[in-house]
């Protein structure tokens, strides 16, 4: 076919133009030339062929004009009808060609047919010829289109998609205006298009049941339908991240491992709290006098309850009154008057000998006042402050002294004056300790005969006399004068590996022999030498990459491995190396999300929990693949950075479950482009939850008040005149 080009357009064109000599050229460069091809494309009289040349533009304003001009062949329109559709039906040759060609509805291309279905000037007659097409999306383009007549509406209530039977019905053409009692009817048919919890994304819905309200009347259907019980309604009844609302309900639900988790929750209301603690139900009083939620009048009420457990949870519980506890202390059973009168103890600062010595982390002050009472406990305490220790270091009594020596975290000034004590067992004690110097071990202490045999036994491999013990003495004996460099080298050669294990353990031994111990194949002491905090980084570095898993541990574990190694074990098949890692603050935050969907449930948690796991993560997490798991960790994780919540709840507003879709887009955190485009969706159930958003603009509601839904237009109505009377 001869390409006619049309003169009148191209004599004032871009020089660009002048030297086009052949019809290929001048299409190619007049579509390279943008503004004056948008111009050519729009212009009524350009030929045809050349239409269907721009129609492949990769500019979209160029293939817009292309879908509106008259002149456009007729296959290139109907193609072009998918992404531009206000042009195809405004096009001034389009009601031509549907009366020349009387089955051009059925030739229109499938994706144009769902665009055009979608635009409020579509022909009716369009919409009365596509009614009986099968396609999902035609169907609810022809409910969701205000002008589909009666009788197509009747016939789409017999479409094989439920949605489309429902939305046939709610029509405004067949279900008629909705005055009064529109939100009712909003319940009712919302509860009746509930999918079961094997159709329905319930993970999904349970993290929007623990970001953000949910409407009563879905809670009660969950409840109810015993599909949601053990794949949704446990999961949530458990994690400290539900809303009250929601627990309220659970707390009735007849699955005893739903109610018990709900009953548990301390998110759980006080209100309710107090109604179950009247119950009969033994098990769900003993739950609510564990709960720190539960009123402290109830409390009361519950420590005179003829049961003992719940006497005992009563004094358990952080809430109860010191008045309470002190009645329970005189309680005639022993078990509860123990347990009160231990909680008192602890809160006025009295903790027992046992606790205190069960508890490294027993407050200092707390061990100042135990000291008259038993100062032994004190002294092997290791949070004992060192002013504390160093005058106990000074007592008469021998045994105090010992015990001095004993203490890990005895500061080296205290070590070195105990050795030196007249007491025989404060040397050997502090030869055992972990902090002594290894200066003072082997060029002091060393030098005592039963100190030494002490000091060769933690060196050796047997509990009793052996060639190793033997040969370590002999080295303590003969390099007494010598340099302790000396003294290291020959145990290093001569102790043997339990030896070299000691020493690789010492937090002071010299750089050098762990770099020597780093390259042995003994594992032992590989692990040792990666514990080590004084271990080189390039010696670090090489352990990393042993085959044994526990050296790997031990340098995951290092706080001076550098990021870079620490990344590289990031990749490691084991998965305790990995925990060691998902619990490091100096990961890069790529590295802790990837941990935090590691497919190990414990070193999720430990990334999970990791405070250096930025928040933009933490948004990608909840609209991931563990997002429960995550807000059961850190519940409060949203409530501390509203502006996530606005990110989580867009994400699972674009769900292809409309009921998850519907939930989110309810909430005020919404943005407004999300709005905007939701109002245009073609499910009814998600326009309905923009018109039911408070920050819904009036622009918006004006146009759902004329949607074809009659539940989106009554509800759209009503947030209208919500509006107009607050003005």
């Amino acid at each position: 076919m001869q390409v006619v080009y049309l003169t009148t357009n191209f004599t004032n064109l871009d020089p660009v133009m002048d030297n086009i000599t052949t019809p290929h050229n001048s299409i190619t460069a007049l579509i390279k030339n943008v503004t004056q091809a948008q111009l050519v494309a729009a212009d009524p009289s350009t030929d045809p062929e050349l239409l269907r040349e721009l129609g492949l533009s990769t500019d979209q304003k160029t293939r817009q004009s292309v879908a509106g001009n008259p002149n456009t062949p007729v296959d290139v329109l109907l193609r072009l009808g998918a992404e531009f559709p206000s042009q195809l039906l405004d096009n001034p040759v389009f009601p031509l060609l549907l009366l020349e060609n009387l089955n051009l509805v059925a030739e229109i291309p499938l994706p144009t047919l769902r665009s055009i279905l979608k635009q409020e000037n579509v022909p009716v007659y369009i919409l009365e010829q596509v009614a009986d097409r099968a396609d999902l999306e035609v169907q609810l383009g022809l409910v969701k289109n205000v002008q589909t007549p009666k009788g197509v509406l009747n016939r789409l209530t017999q479409s094989r998609h439920p949605q489309v039977v429902e939305s046939a019905r709610l029509h405004i053409n067949l279900a008629g205006e909705l005055t009064e009692k529109y939100e009712q009817r909003i319940e009712e048919v919302i509860k009746g298009i509930i999918p079961s919890a094997y159709k329905a994304d319930t993970p999904s819905l349970a993290v929007l049941t623990q970001i953000c309200p949910i409407p009563e009347f879905m809670v009660e259907h969950w409840v109810q339908d015993s599909s949601y019980k053990d794949f949704f309604c446990r999961a949530i009844a458990y994690s400290p991240a539900t809303f009250p609302s929601i627990l309220q309900h659970l707390v009735y639900h007849t699955d005893l491992n739903t109610q018990a988790g709900a009953v548990s929750n301390p998110n759980t209301p006080a209100e309710t709290l107090r109604k179950l603690a009247s119950e009969q139900d033994l098990s769900l009083v003993r739950i609510v006098a564990r709960n720190p939620s539960t009123p402290s009048d109830v409390l009361e009420s519950l420590s005179t309850n003829q049961d003992q457990t719940v006497r005992i949870r009563v004094a358990q519980n952080p809430n109860t009154p010191l008045t309470v506890l002190e009645d329970l202390a005189n309680d005639t059973d022993r078990h509860v008057a123990h347990t009160a009168t231990r909680i008192i103890g602890e809160q006025q600062g009295e903790y027992t000998d046992e606790a205190v010595r069960k508890n490294p982390k027993t407050p200092p002050d707390v061990l100042k006042k135990l000291a008259q009472k038993d100062p032994r406990t004190v002294c092997k305490h290791p949070n004992t402050p060192p002013e504390l220790l160093l005058e106990f270091s000074k007592s008469v009594d021998r045994r105090l002294r010992e015990s001095v020596a004993e203490n890990p975290n005895a500061p080296v000034s205290i070590l070195e004056q105990l050795a030196q004590d007249d007491s025989s067992d404060a040397p050997r004690q502090v030869s055992e300790n972990p902090n002594t110097p290894i200066s003072l071990l082997f060029k002091q202490l060393a030098r005592d005969v039963w100190v030494s045999h002490s000091i060769a036994y933690q060196m050796s491999s047997e509990r009793y006399t052996c060639p190793e013990g033997e040969s370590i003495l002999d080295v303590l004996a003969e390099e007494s004068t010598s340099p302790l460099e000396t003294i290291l080298q020959r145990l290093a050669q001569e102790g043997g590996e339990a030896a070299r294990l000691f020493l690789a353990r010492r937090f002071d031994l010299p750089a050098n022999f762990l770099t020597q111990f780093a390259e042995s194949t003994e594992v032992n002491v590989c692990e040792a030498v990666a514990q080590n905090l004084n271990t080189p980084v390039s010696c670090l570095e090489k352990l990393a990459q042993s085959p044994e898993t526990k050296v790997r541990e031990a340098v995951a574990q290092n706080a001076n491995t550098p990021i870079s190694t620490l990344e590289q074990l990031s990749k490691d098949e084991n998965t305790t190396v990995l925990l060691h890692i998902a619990q490091r603050t100096n990961l890069s935050s790529e590295i802790l999300e990837l941990l935090a969907g590691n497919e190990s449930a414990q070193v999720r948690e430990k990334a999970m929990l990791n405070p250096s796991l930025p928040k933009e993560a933490v948004e990608r997490i909840i609209c991931g693949k563990y997002p429960t798991e995550y807000l059961e960790l850190n519940p409060d994780c949203l409530s501390r950075h509203p502006d996530s919540l606005a990110v989580v709840l867009n994400h699972y507003a674009k769900s292809q479950f409309p009921l998850v879709s519907f939930i989110a887009l309810i909430q005020p955190q919404i943005s407004q482009e999300l709005l905007q485009e939701r109002s245009l969706s073609i499910s009814w159930l998600e326009r309905l939850g923009v018109a039911q958003n408070p920050q819904a603009t009036q622009q918006i509601l004006i146009q759902l008040a004329q949607d074809s839904n009659q539940l989106v237009r009554a509800a759209a109505k009503n947030r209208l005149q919500n509006l107009s009377q607050s003005y």
